[in-house]
């Protein structure tokens, strides 16, 4: 009788132990799918956010060839190098405008060349030190003049913490110009200048009339 009743103890642990497994095994698999569903609404909200930024992008280039009457491939290569140096381009196209008015032969009477208006003393240390091979003549090519330039504003924000009106006035005045402009300021030695002003207005401009654009073709 007692051996009846331990069989019948065994049978109901087995049972028991059975569903258990069972159970745990659906569950596992509820949660497996509800895993690889959550993996799949976040790879394609990965891939519309990354189509988004491709599409951004690419108006954005289109915008700055419209504006610059640069080749595609020189407005891209401003693109990628704002991005990598991680520079609002907005701001790097007020500083050419206000250089050059976006003319890659343009050259000042102080020996100021290309769109971003370098001078040598200014060039070929940014060359040197990004192993390029500084060439006077070269300042008029459009990649060169836009790598240099890109490099020294993204030098100077970082400088100066990411004090704008002080990256954009070093970089019309030099840094030594900065100090003394500061010193000599009577707006509380403020680095505020009408050329750092000039350039903000024209990346304002510049992105307001991308943004308009870029909704007007989405409406």
């Amino acid at each position: 009788m007692k051996l009846e009743k331990y069989f019948a103890v065994l049978l109901v642990i087995c049972m028991l132990s059975y569903f258990m497994m069972v159970n745990l095994s659906m569950v596992a698999v509820a949660d497996d799918i509800s895993d690889h569903q959550f993996d799949i609404v976040r790879r394609h909200a990965m891939i519309y956010d990354l189509k988004n930024s491709f599409l951004m992008q690419k108006e954005l280039i289109e915008y700055i060839c419209s504006l610059t009457n640069f080749e595609y491939d020189d407005s891209e290569f401003l693109v990628n190098e704002c991005k990598n140096k991680n520079i609002d381009p907005f701001i790097v196209l007020g500083v050419i405008k206000r250089e050059s008015d976006f003319n890659p032969v343009a050259q000042g009477a102080a020996g100021e060349r290309g769109l971003g208006q370098l001078m040598e003393n200014t060039a070929k240390p940014v060359a040197e030190n990004l192993g390029y091979v500084y060439d006077p003549d070269k300042l008029f090519e459009t990649r060169y003049n836009l790598k240099l330039t890109i490099t020294q504003i993204a030098y100077l924000v970082e400088l100066y913490n990411n004090d704008i009106h002080k990256a954009l006035t070093a970089y019309n005045r030099g840094q030594i110009g900065l100090i003394e402009y500061m010193e000599n300021n009577n707006n509380g030695n403020s680095a505020v200048s009408d050329y750092s002003n000039m350039v903000l207005k024209f990346a304002y401009e510049y992105e307001e009339s991308f943004v308009h654009e870029s909704t007007e073709k989405k409406s």
